[in-house]
């Protein structure tokens, strides 16, 4: 079953010149990535941390809370998405509305997942509500946002800056907000009051970028059909082959090992190295080498392809995280630089994702025929949920099977489970995650070939 054509489609492609998104238009982006990742930071990096040593709850309850409601409003994505791509166009285009409308959503239940809990009777439960509520809206706002990448140019070198622009503002923020949240929490006079008011600012910060961006991006990048893909199509592209499979579970994996890594963080510096604010300094140290990966992935991609690249980054990531395990406690430089090294990789591999997402939509259109942006950006959603909901519950449930306890002064072994959270648990995954991708079959080569074509396509008219 199929929808009817676009009524009044734009124009097709009108050229090099007409590819290439302006100063403003990169600016409106950023401001759309920034806001998405002030929320989604703040979840994977300090939700545990709220909800147990400021609400109280037990480490294993929030463990499972993380990873069972994460994997089932994950779910949810590729539905989100589908319907995304089948929403009405409007006069701003296929996506820019409906970032709007989820950017309200998505801003709303950030601040009743920290309010709520903190304001109403048996936490646990209603955190339970408003985590799954969290978990609905959040693709709302993020599938729109992933899915403009692919429509604001098809030019390979602009989309790699686009990629660069929502990988730096990604790892940059996040490093920004794990950095500035608990020295603003800590500055009010009680912490629950703290998170309360910080959350709220977040949440409409949030709003006021998401709109931004909404209002100040094109979207350029015709469908060569005119009809809209069914439900058998959306199977068909996301089982038909290797590609979607392989560069989901490849970004699960990545995406479940940087949220572990920044779900420790504080646990590893308040009780392992003994010194809570060297965790602002770490964020710190990690962001110059995250923002020079995001900045070198592009011209990585073009000299070797993104899938070369993206392994490259893999191993760099792997062996930062590696060495936080044999790093000194009372050796700060070394922690540091194992950080920053980890961070480089990060970096690198978390800028290239988006290109690859934006490849493997050209990919499912050369492939199968239709457009599928949205479906495809519910992958990113989805990775993004599943691997958070993956790497908190392994960092709880590490915690609470080595014997942490909070606020109190933890034993040898609860030390070795935060180090191994900190350390072990990103380089497991980081080495799945690697090896799953070894099986990407869309390198360079392909890639050119299949731009080659579409373009071909597009000239000659969009097809019934």
């Amino acid at each position: 079953m199929t929808a009817p054509a676009h009524p009044a489609a734009p124009p097709a492609d009108r050229g090099p010149f007409d590819q290439r998104p302006s100063p403003g238009e990169k600016l409106s982006f950023f401001s759309g990535n920034f806001g998405n990742i002030l929320l989604s930071t703040t979840i994977s990096s300090f939700l545990l941390l709220y909800l147990t040593d400021v609400l109280g709850l037990a480490a294993a309850a929030v463990g499972t809370l993380l990873l069972v409601v994460r994997i089932v409003d994950s779910l949810v994505d590729p539905f989100i998405g589908y319907a995304v791509d089948h929403l009405p166009e409007t006069r701003h285009g296929r996506f820019r509305t409906y970032l709007l409308i989820g950017g309200v959503l998505g801003g709303t239940s950030f601040a009743a997942l920290f309010l709520a809990p903190a304001l109403l009777p048996a936490p646990l439960a209603v955190a339970w509500i408003v985590y799954l509520l969290w978990g609905l809206a959040f693709p709302t706002m993020d599938i729109p946002l992933n899915s403009l990448l692919p429509v604001m140019t098809s030019d390979r070198s602009e989309r790699g800056k686009l990629a660069a622009v929502k990988g730096f503002t990604y790892l940059t923020g996040g490093v920004i907000v794990v950095a500035g949240t608990l020295p603003v929490v800590g500055s009010f006079g009680s912490e629950r009051t703290g998170w309360l008011v910080w959350a709220t600012l977040l949440a409409v910060a949030s709003v006021a970028l998401t709109a931004t961006a909404a209002l100040g991006v094109r979207e350029r990048v015709r469908p060569t059909r005119t009809d809209r893909y069914g439900v058998r199509d959306l199977l068909r592209i996301f089982t038909g082959g290797k590609p979607v499979p392989v560069l989901l579970t490849a970004k699960v994996s990545t995406a479940a090992a940087s949220a572990a890594m920044l779900a420790t963080m504080p646990f590893y510096f308040l009780y392992n190295v003994g010194e809570e604010g060297l965790m602002t300094v770490a964020a710190l140290v990690m962001m110059v080498p995250m923002a020079a990966g995001s900045v070198i992935a592009p011209v990585l991609s073009r000299r070797f392809g993104g899938k070369h690249a993206y392994l490259g980054g893999l191993v760099v990531a792997a062996l930062g995280n590696g060495a936080v395990l044999f790093a000194p406690y009372d050796v700060v430089p070394a922690i540091m630089a194992c950080l920053a090294f980890a961070g480089l990789g990060m970096g690198t591999a978390t800028t290239l994702n988006y290109t690859l997402l934006a490849e493997l939509t050209d990919y499912v259109e050369w492939r199968h025929g239709h457009r599928a942006e949205g479906a495809l950006a519910s992958l990113a959603s989805f990775a993004a949920k599943a691997g958070g909901g993956l790497g908190g519950a392994a960092t709880a449930y590490c915690l609470g099977l080595f014997g942490y306890v909070a606020h109190t002064e933890q034993s040898e072994r609860a030390l070795d489970g935060i180090r191994y959270a900190q350390g072990g648990i990103p380089l497991a995954l980081i080495v799945l995650g690697g090896l799953v991708f070894l099986a990407y079959p869309v390198d360079r080569r392909v890639s050119a070939r299949i731009a080659d074509e579409l373009a071909v396509r597009r000239a000659a008219g969009p097809a019934a």
